[in-house]
């Protein structure tokens, strides 16, 4: 089982490596490190699921999420899908300012290049942040778009608003 269970890991590993980032150019050469209370591997379904206060590392990259699920089709298009009250993940970049986040849930998809993160969502990279119910990054664009049903997520009395906080000092 240790064997079947590594084998999936990688899986999960490639994920994280085939996401670009403005990342310390360093994490790239950095080894993952995935600690959970469980894990386990479905070698026919190509699938790797990670239970229970999951922590991801990679270099200055650390997630922390309750659940995470990797998975694989027969194409090779891989999707990780991350859940968590919240998910929460930051990362320093090669400017010297680290990127902050949190969401219920993050989801990844090599095929579409959209990373996707849903339910309270805020992003803060510095003192410049943005905040509403689903914000999408495009690896390959490097586009992202916001969105908001109630209220940033967080009032549920007024709905479809985003707030975006730009610090014109920032880099």
């Amino acid at each position: 089982m240790r064997t079947i269970f590594y084998k999936f890991s990688i899986v999960f590993v490639m994920f994280l490596v085939a996401m670009p980032s403005y990342a310390l150019k360093t994490d790239d050469k950095k080894p993952v490190q995935i600690e959970a209370d469980s894990g386990t591997g479905d070698q026919n379904k190509k699938v790797l699921e990670f239970i229970g206060d999951v922590k991801i590392t990679k270099g200055s990259l650390i997630v922390h999420a309750d659940k995470g699920v990797a998975s694989q089709d027969k194409e090779g298009d891989r999707t990780i899908t991350l859940y968590g009250k919240p998910v929460a993940f930051e990362q320093m970049q090669d400017d010297g300012v680290k990127i902050v986040g949190q969401g219920d849930k993050f989801e990844y998809n090599t095929k579409s290049n959209l990373a996707v993160l849903t339910g309270r969502a805020k992003i803060r990279k510095g003192k410049s942040e943005i905040v509403g119910d689903v914000l999408t990054y495009n690896t390959q664009t490097q586009v992202y778009s916001a969105q908001s049903n109630f209220g940033n997520g967080v009032k549920k009395t007024s709905g479809g608003r985003i707030t975006v906080i730009l610090d014109q000092g920032q880099k």
